[in-house]
């Protein structure tokens, strides 16, 4: 094991040699890093003994805590009996056909098999490949656009990072691909006035939004709609009532397949195993990824329906031979834990934890930041809440520079020793702590949370103009 440096030894040789992904590059030089040494159930401890609430689980991924040591022996003892095995052609492993299994038993009804890659952004990637490959097997090659929603994220690939609606991923890349389009996001809260107080009136407007557009581009070369259930990058976004219900009528009638991005949302963080049945959605293909193996192995997959089954294994075409894989997808190790990370979901009853903790969690946070000045709005569900700050709460009205005011924001709650994700494209900061997180975890999360926004608003005005 590498002898410890001190800091800022560390941090002249990140500042050299690390190039941090989604940060701004001509910043890095002479900015601190934190850097993590240690990491226990909610807690990271950086390298000089500095304490931080992991209130974001990492990248939304550390569901089952940091540090189980159920896992890490899972991991070792897998590593020993086989470190690696592919599974192309009539390759397998045996924790991942047990996974397989289970998976789709844990699916809404209707799935049949798993194809696995390393993260969401190439389970994504797949999922469009997916697509093609139904309906070209069915005669109709035409059909290749694929339609996702602004603000949405669904990875950072070329193909991923398209169908993500945010300029960050598509800015100084030659993104998005042409024929990836965007519809409107489901996002009530920025709706235009004739909805007030009728989101089943705007959900229905939404649809026929894309409807428009699909008419537009025409039925005949539009292959998938893909969609987040809650929007979780974009800050935590429930759909409106009927949302889900409405869309599917438009993709039926237009025979375009439905793709649940649920990276963020799957395995209990939103109170369920998965978030879609909850909100009426009816998908042909899920992503699931981060926690899957709450982080501590790269890893994620492909749940395939048997609709689409049972066209792609009807193939004769060519040997029916389907081109597509990675070497370390369903990787034996991160089979193994994945299997110990759900076994531990199962065992420990996170999935109902998560739902009674995060109503308890969005309880308080609305009862202590109730008065502060620029609070928009509190929403969420499950250990998944986020809360919103405009620049006139009343009127709905957004701050006009995002970007400083959210970096305001999360200086203020590292200072308090939290750690929020933040939103992209708004000021949200996302509360979402691993699932083992306790009311009296909340409480902690909550008053520094409090702190934080307490001291963000003191700020405001002085240093950025509200």
């Amino acid at each position: 094991m590498p002898t410890p440096q001190d800091h800022e030894s560390l941090r002249r040789t990140d500042e050299r040699r690390v190039l941090h992904p989604f940060s701004a590059l001509h910043t890095q030089p002479g900015r601190d890093v934190l850097v993590v040494r240690e990491a226990k159930g909610l807690v990271l401890t950086d390298d000089r003994g500095h304490q931080f609430i992991d209130a974001g689980s990492g990248l939304w991924c550390s569901n089952a805590g940091y540090g189980c040591a159920e896992i890490v022996r899972a991991a070792a003892a897998q590593m020993q009996a086989v470190s690696f095995s592919h599974n192309f052609s009539v390759m397998s492993s045996e924790p991942l056909i047990q996974l397989s299994e289970r998976l789709v038993a844990l699916a809404p009804p209707g799935f049949e098999r798993v194809l696995y890659a390393n993260g969401g952004s190439e389970a994504n990637d797949t999922q469009v490949k997916l697509a093609w490959r139904y309906h070209i097997v069915r005669g109709k090659p035409a059909k290749k656009k694929i339609i996702s929603r602004k603000g949405g994220y669904h990875g950072a690939t070329v193909m991923a990072g398209s169908l993500t609606g945010l300029e960050v991923t598509h800015r100084g890349f030659h993104m998005p691909l042409d024929f990836v389009l965007h519809t409107e996001a489901a996002e009530y809260r920025r709706r235009p006035a004739a909805f007030d107080g009728d989101e089943l009136a705007f959900s229905r407007y939404l649809a026929d939004q894309l409807d428009c557009m699909i008419q537009a581009e025409g039925a005949d070369t539009i292959a998938a709609f893909f969609a987040e259930p809650i929007m979780g990058s974009a800050g935590v976004i429930l759909p409106p009532a009927g949302y889900f219900a409405e869309i599917q009528k438009v993709l039926a009638r237009h025979d375009v397949l439905l793709v649940a991005d649920e990276v963020i949302t799957a395995f209990g963080r939103t109170g369920a195993w998965f978030a879609s049945p909850g909100l009426d959605m009816q998908p042909d293909l899920i992503t699931v990824a981060k926690g899957l193996t709450s982080g501590y192995f790269p890893m994620s997959a492909c749940l395939v329906s048997r609709k689409v089954c049972e066209v792609l294994y009807a193939e004769e075409e060519a040997d029916g031979m389907f081109g597509h894989g990675f070497t370390t997808a369903g990787h034996p190790v991160a089979a193994a834990v994945a299997l110990a990370n759900l076994d531990i979901i199962e065992r420990e009853g996170l999935v109902a934890h998560s739902a009674r903790t995060g109503a308890y969690l969005l309880e308080q946070l609305r009862q202590k930041l109730r008065g502060a000045a620029h609070l928009g709005e509190i929403r969420g569900k499950g250990l998944f809440a986020g809360i919103e700050f405009d620049a006139e709460p009343g009127a709905r009205r957004p701050f006009a520079e995002p970007g400083r005011i959210s970096g305001l924001l999360q200086q203020c709650l590292v200072e308090e020793r939290v750690l929020l994700r933040s939103g992209h494209g708004r000021v949200v900061g996302a509360v979402a702590p691993p699932l083992i997180a306790t009311p009296a975890d909340v409480d902690e999360i909550v008053k520094r949370v409090a702190r934080a926004v307490e001291r963000f608003e003191e700020r405001l005005p002085a240093d950025l103009g509200a």
